[in-house]
């Protein structure tokens, strides 16, 4: 296996004509599958000295992540503590200090698991993927990136550059919640992150994602807009609790069942919207 530290985002796209190379950025994902016998990358192009992949950026109305910054750098991010409290939330859940010392945010979304941690916050907050390729740049809504496990809409030769997250006009009541078989360095069963206004005892507008209930992890739309405008009470809650228990596709694996996945959704979303009750 060859190893080639990559300059500049021109090198790169050169680079990634080889069929049999891989970026590497953080390494807690490529490493591990590499040593599973999952990939089996002849060239290893490393992407930490790219400049454009780099740094935290307020610009106008939306804040910008190089899809290089590792989670602890976006975590010690005072902007990103201000103006994205549940992207901050949601990080502090992914594995451990280590780990989130080496993983990077492009690499978390590129490896389009199910159970993504970041993604769960991104979908909330219309994230969109700044990609660029040999014909050129183009963005990508993130619920639109995510094709299947493991799978993206990236094309031969196309690395994602900078996450585009715009920031909320209003504050929100934020909820972030993930079940695990431990209470640390937790594979996700099933997470729920959700976003929520109320006023006068109504709910205004509310977000939801889930993940490790479907192929990708997903936003919620059908609830989002029964819940939009709908009072605040006991009786929308668990209607809410159905909807949610109905709405995702789970699989059965050695961490849970189908069912108990389904059922865990629902009594997030419960406890997401009992979260903001007056």
């Amino acid at each position: 296996m060859r190893y080639e530290r990559v300059a500049n985002e021109a090198d790169l796209i050169a680079a990634l004509s080889d069929p049999s190379a891989a970026i590497l950025s953080g390494g807690t994902d490529l490493l591990v599958k590499i040593r599973g016998g999952l990939v089996h990358p002849d060239l290893l192009l490393d992407v930490s000295r790219i400049e454009s992949l780099q740094g935290i950026r307020l610009a106008e109305e939306a804040l910008e992540i190089g899809a290089a910054v590792t989670d602890s750098d976006i975590l010690a991010s005072p902007v990103v503590r201000e103006t994205l409290p549940l992207l901050a939330t949601a990080l502090r859940s992914l594995g451990s200090v280590q780990i989130r010392n080496r993983a990077t945010l492009g690499g978390n979304l590129v490896n389009a698991s199910p159970a993504a941690d970041s993604a769960i916050p991104l979908l909330l907050y219309d994230a969109q993927l700044d990609i660029i390729g040999p014909a050129g740049p183009r963005s990508v809504e993130l619920d639109r990136f995510f094709l299947g496990p493991g799978k993206t809409a990236l094309e031969p030769n196309e690395f994602v550059r900078t996450i585009q997250i715009p920031v909320p006009a209003a504050e929100y009541r934020a909820f972030y919640h993930k079940v695990g078989k431990r209470r640390a360095l937790t594979i996700a069963i099933a997470s729920l992150g959700a976003l929520l206004r109320a006023e006068d005892g109504h709910i205004t507008e509310v977000r939801l994602a889930a993940g490790s209930v479907a192929p990708t992890p997903v936003r919620l739309r059908a609830i989002e807009k029964r819940l939009r405008g709908a009072a605040l009470d006991h009786e929308t809650i668990a209607e809410a609790r159905h909807l949610a228990t109905d709405a995702v596709s789970p699989i059965s694996d050695i961490r849970a069942s189908a069912d108990y996945r389904s059922q865990v959704i629902g009594d997030l979303v419960a406890r997401a919207l009992r979260s903001a009750l007056p």
